[in-house]
């Protein structure tokens, strides 16, 4: 007989949360990965900084009484350089274990990202941060979703006092509503 009509016998079919729980075991006895491996997280920032300082020679530094409009991506692509090399510094000296990455947290940042940069400008500055901290916010499970409401509300009100209110950037607070 090809297709049995009762239901086959033996164990049921595992349940999500076992499935999860076996997943977890299972990383639990893994290697952990090297902390040497974070050398190349600091690698990456270290190619990034390069292209901020790149960008902004080509937009023109200026001179120290003067700064032009690239001083600004100089200064932090240098900042982000020197951070960069202490993180390969550290990151090669250390011998231990690293954590494991937070992958989920990771996906977050980066719809949070994706979410603001299709949003401002459809729904404003405020909305659009208020959005982004929300949905980068999801994967912490220590903070209450009215603490995640708070959050948001309150970056996002600091954001249009800093950059509408103080420094005047041309940005609607505020945009079909």
């Amino acid at each position: 007989m090809l297709f049995p009509i009762s239901a086959p016998k033996g164990p049921a079919m595992p349940s999500v949360i076992s499935v999860f729980q076996r997943l977890q075991q299972a990383e639990d006895t893994a290697r952990p990965p090297h902390a040497w491996l974070g050398a190349l997280g600091g690698v990456a920032l270290l190619a990034l900084s390069v292209l901020f300082i790149w960008g902004g020679i080509e937009l023109g530094v200026g001179s120290p009484r003067r700064l032009g409009t690239g001083a600004f991506p100089v200064l932090t692509g240098i900042a982000l350089a020197l951070l960069s090399l202490a993180v390969i510094v550290m990151d090669l000296r250390d011998t231990s274990d690293a954590e494991r990455p937070d992958w989920l947290a990771f996906a977050a940042i980066g719809a949070a990202l994706m979410v603001f940069a299709s949003s401002v400008e459809r729904i404003g500055l405020a909305p659009g941060v208020f959005l982004t901290v929300i949905i980068a916010s999801l994967p912490d499970p220590s903070l209450p979703w009215r603490g995640k409401l708070l959050l948001g509300g309150i970056v996002a009100l600091g954001c249009w006092g800093l950059f509408i209110g103080a420094l005047g950037l041309p940005f609607d607070a505020f945009k079909g509503f």
